[in-house]
């Protein structure tokens, strides 16, 4: 398991450790490499000393056998252009780096093999996704590092925190037990009600890239592919009836009167004028005048109180 993070960011308490610590009992300490870097390439004197030291990780971790390779990579991003923080310069100040030039200085070969087939969970706010330029770019930079899942979130002011119960799940059900990480992964997002109400989750997932190398005395220099690689993009949008009508939050009160009630039917049936300013009448989840869907192509996967709405964001492409 590798953590990258930048310099400035405070990561007690992270998501890496408390993934590492919930492994610690389930595997051999040989078995069970965490690694955390901290990158500062703000300067051109930092980005060589970078280049030297990641070559010789990349070294190092290329020739070891991982059944499961998981990377979290945790940057701010900028609001007005979605680039990441690349470190600090001279004068203490944040120096940004648009989304390929950024992850090609964090994977420099021979590091890049590593995130081949792994699982990446981009921690950065949702500006990295919200701003089309940065997203294409994410895109592409998924299409060339090949990781088999990529995880990243929506929300302007993403908080890890929120993603703590996800995180432990994850390790419990697919990690130790096993199950297949795109099968259940909608499981894991009921599990995280902390997840659910805080972000919506896009999910990319690449199939037919080669299986990692059995342990042990399982290995067999025969493997087949059956399909050509190819990429499929989601994103999961919790919905509730008088909470999240089509995923979108509700404003706590009235925006003509100020009062802060339940946005359910039932509360503001008779209440005068009040219900009609809010226009409040919630029959579903997804039925709130003025909302819609975020996108053309998607399946509701819940019941008309609260659920899920999975949309495909990214069509399945052959690569």
């Amino acid at each position: 398991m590798q953590a990258i993070t930048l310099p400035c960011m405070d990561c007690s308490g992270s998501l890496p450790k408390l993934l590492h610590t919930s492994l610690e009992d389930y595997h051999m300490e040989d078995s069970l490499l965490c690694k955390e870097v901290i990158f500062d390439f703000g300067m051109d004197g930092k980005l060589g000393w970078w280049n030297w030291w990641a070559s010789l990780l990349g070294a190092r971790l290329t020739v070891q056998d991982f059944q499961w390779k998981i990377i979290f990579v945790t940057v701010h991003s900028k609001i007005n252009h979605g680039d990441l923080f690349a470190g600090l310069d001279k004068a203490g100040g944040n120096v940004a780096m648009e989304v390929e030039d950024f992850m090609k200085c964090i994977f420099i070969p021979p590091l890049d093999k590593v995130v081949y087939a792994s699982t990446l969970f981009m921690l950065t706010c949702g500006h990295l996704v919200a701003i089309e330029e940065s997203y294409m770019a994410m895109k592409q930079v998924i299409t060339h590092l090949q990781p088999k899942y990529t995880i990243m979130f929506t929300v302007p002011n993403f908080i890890s925190t929120a993603a703590k119960m996800f995180a432990v799940a994850y390790s419990t059900q697919v990690l130790i037990q096993g199950h297949n990480f795109f099968t259940i992964f909608q499981d894991l997002l009921n599990i995280s009600t902390d997840l659910q109400m805080h972000t919506d989750v896009l999910l990319f997932y690449m199939r037919g890239l080669l299986p990692p190398r059995a342990p042990f005395g399982l290995r067999s220099n025969s493997h087949s592919v059956a399909e050509p690689p190819s990429i499929t993009g989601y994103r999961y949008s919790w919905y509730h009836s008088h909470r999240h009508p089509w995923g979108k939050a509700l404003p706590m009160g009235c925006s003509q009167c100020g009062a802060i009630r339940l946005w359910s039917q039932s509360r503001w049936e008779g209440e005068g004028s009040c219900a009609k300013s809010q226009k409040a009448k919630v029959t579903t989840g997804l039925q709130h005048e003025g909302e819609a869907p975020l996108y053309d192509e998607y399946e509701i996967q819940g019941d008309k109180f609260s659920g899920w709405i999975k949309y495909t964001i990214w069509a399945t492409e052959i690569l």
